[in-house]
């Protein structure tokens, strides 16, 4: 008999069977939190043409399966995940990570802990072991015009972490995390307006506006294998959505002159 469940694991895909079930074997084994035991499972399906879908339910019976006709894009399809969830806590998690032991226990433990936390991730770990930007500074006009600094900053800050301690951010990598569900309802969850890119940043932003703490924990590690969860299509036209996403973030987020400026520097 399993575990009172305490998260809900909610997954977007389309077209990802490559590495779907890997990620998803990964959480049924690597932590008893997140097994399909213990825990609910949600697939928001984007429209896959690829069979990935009709397998998975072979081989767990027991997954909600939220199926879209076409792409809806990262933001509606997790508010749906959201609204099919049933616990107190939501695990958001890319289908080209695969957890390490326990790593879900350690995050869960994290923002249990401290009513003041909305968000926990864990550090991403590339397929060679060696540790992905994990953590991310405010989206402004001048992480934009300095990214190439700015990234190199952020690689250097990373391996200055400490696994011993959990840290206060400003933004996180969103290839994994987990929320407080009624918090991020309280700021209206995703905004649907994002079709890919930039969702997370904005919910982390009016997060921390509200008050809450987005954190980072370092001891619990996720491999991520970074846009193999993608189709063809939308790994050609990510530049282009990415664009059309940091636009409407600065639209929402930023002054004048920094829309102003970031229209220029999208041009150029």
């Amino acid at each position: 008999m399993g575990l009172t469940p305490k998260i809900s694991i909610v997954l977007v895909t389309r077209n990802s069977k490559s590495v779907l079930y890997d990620c998803l074997k990964s959480l049924d084994t690597k932590d008893e939190i997140t097994s399909s035991k213990n825990s609910q499972w949600i697939i928001v399906d984007n429209g896959s043409s690829d069979g990935s879908i009709d397998e998975v339910i072979k081989l767990y019976p027991n997954i909600q399966i939220v199926k879209n006709q076409d792409n809806l894009g990262f933001a509606k399809a997790a508010n749906q995940g959201c609204k099919v969830s049933i616990n107190e806590y939501i695990l958001y998690i890319n289908t080209d990570t695969e957890i390490k032991q326990n790593s879900i226990s350690k995050l869960y433990n994290a923002i249990t802990s401290d009513k003041s936390i909305a968000v926990v991730g864990p550090r991403l770990i590339r397929k060679n072991g060696t540790i992905q930007k994990s953590v991310y500074p405010e989206a402004t006009i001048y992480t934009e015009i300095f990214k190439p600094l700015i990234k190199l900053y952020v690689s250097l800050k990373e391996n200055c972490y400490s696994v011993k301690n959990c840290y206060s951010v400003n933004s996180l990598r969103g290839a994994c995390f987990i929320i407080n569900k009624k918090v991020m309802q309280s700021v209206g969850c995703f905004d649907e307006r994002y079709f890919f890119y930039l969702e997370e940043t904005d919910l982390f932003r009016q997060l921390k506006l509200s008050g809450k703490k987005i954190c980072y924990l370092p001891s619990s590690q996720v491999y991520h294998y970074g846009g193999l969860g993608c189709d063809d299509k939308m790994s050609f036209d990510k530049k282009k959505i990415y664009n059309e996403s940091l636009v409407k973030y600065f639209r929402k987020n930023r002054n004048k002159f920094e829309n102003f400026l970031i229209s220029v520097l999208i041009k150029s």
